[in-house]
């Protein structure tokens, strides 16, 4: 993100109306609406965003499906934990991780846990939300496993090493609303298949893959989370 400095003719306005007694007004920080999602699959979890001096907003962190999108203030540096008091009574934040958000006005935060519980810490990923950016048919793929991971789908070809992810567009090509997927991972020099079938293209919806190591089995496993962009309209409207 940049940051031009100010121009001259606002230095003179400042100074001119500080002479006169008038105070400038206080600039807010921009909005910036988020929506998370957590892995691994677990039971939702609250943590906070710290976002002024002794303030701090909720989130919930869920793996099932995406939050409802929450407006927070635009920052250098958006820190996430727990908020508390010391002995003496004063404001304490414990930050479990932190991200620079990028520049779009909607942003889709993915939280990967290093642990059992949120206060062993966060690796955050911030993703442009926009819909024209990340929509409808479109897949999200995020290799989180050890090793470099190579897929196929709906005629879409990718490789993603560790860490790395890749937003793309399948085609049908199995048929109505049909695409062939595989999925392979690169060990000891070989190439070797861990997922082939044909998965629904999502007309109206977009997916997201996790991929990672089985803690027990050590072999790749994934998580996919299909959000629906049909909206609902609450009760009553």
């Amino acid at each position: 993100m940049v940051f031009g400095g100010k121009s001259f003719t606002r230095v003179v306005l400042a100074t001119t109306l500080l002479g006169a007694g008038m105070a400038t007004p206080r600039v807010q920080a921009q909005e910036v609406a988020i929506t998370c999602l957590s892995f691994p699959k677990r039971t939702p979890a609250s943590i906070e965003l710290l976002v002024g001096p002794g303030k701090t907003v909720p989130i919930n962190l869920q793996s099932h499906t995406l939050t409802d999108p929450l407006k927070v203030p635009r920052l250098a540096v958006w820190k996430f934990g727990k908020s508390g008091t010391n002995a003496a009574g004063e404001f304490r934040f414990k930050s479990y991780g932190q991200v620079r958000p990028g520049t779009a006005r909607k942003q889709l935060l993915l939280f990967v846990h290093k642990g059992a519980s949120p206060s062993d810490g966060l690796n955050i990923l911030a993703l442009n939300d926009d819909k024209t950016a990340f929509g409808a048919s479109q897949m999200l793929f995020v290799n989180l496993a050890r090793e470099p991971v190579a897929g196929l789908v709906g005629g879409k070809q990718f490789r993603l090493n560790s860490g790395k992810h890749i937003i793309i567009t399948p085609k049908a090509d199995r048929g109505k609303n049909l695409c062939f997927a595989s999925l392979k991972y690169m060990r000891d020099n070989k190439w070797r298949t861990f997922f082939s079938t044909n998965w629904p293209t999502l007309s109206k919806a977009r997916g997201l893959v996790f991929l990672y190591n089985d803690p027990r089995s050590k072999s790749i496993k994934l998580h996919s989370v299909v959000d629906s962009l049909v909206r609902v309209p609450p009760p009553g409207e």
